[in-house]
């Protein structure tokens, strides 16, 4: 069985990232025709060095989550985990993490409060250095993603709470 993916930062691709995103994203619109797609996370944020994983969210009405989420499993994605109106999956694979999609309800709290927290991070140079200070921390402390995403919890609350 293969071990947890090790997080590590990388220098900010800011061309690569959005292209990469592009790409996803017009695949998953041809999945899931008129569904709303963003570009979230430290990807998204240009010159915040991030996990080399692109992060997408698609917004669906509350009751198509899981069907959409399966929709996108049947085509390829790795569906890793379902949790109240929020769904993520892996390209190409939870092992070797290249996207992650975020299925989540339109509107709904997992949508605001990710496209809420992108916009910060991309408005205000304080919140940026803040994040990016407990990213490293998080990377350097912790043996995986699980407890790396954990160790930012706090930090990404205190953050909204201030905005």
């Amino acid at each position: 069985m293969p071990t947890e993916q090790r997080v590590a930062l990388v220098p900010s691709r800011p061309e690569e990232w959005a292209r990469r995103f592009a790409e996803m994203s017009a695949w998953l619109s041809a999945l899931v025709p008129g569904a709303p797609i963003e570009h979230i996370g430290s990807t998204a944020v240009r010159g915040l060095p991030a996990k080399d994983v692109v992060d997408l969210l698609v917004g669906v009405d509350a009751g198509s989550v899981v069907p959409v989420s399966r929709q996108l499993a049947a085509a390829g994605l790795d569906l890793e985990g379902e949790r109240d109106h929020h769904c993520w999956l892996s390209a190409p694979s939870r092992h070797a993490r290249t996207h992650v999609v975020h299925v989540v309800e339109l509107g709904g709290h997992a949508w605001t409060r990710r496209v809420a927290f992108r916009d910060l991070l991309r408005q205000d140079p304080d919140a940026r250095e803040t994040y990016l200070a407990a990213k490293r921390a998080a990377a350097a402390g912790t043996p995986g993603w699980d407890a790396y995403t954990q160790a930012k919890t706090q930090v990404v609350a205190e953050l909204l709470a201030g905005a």
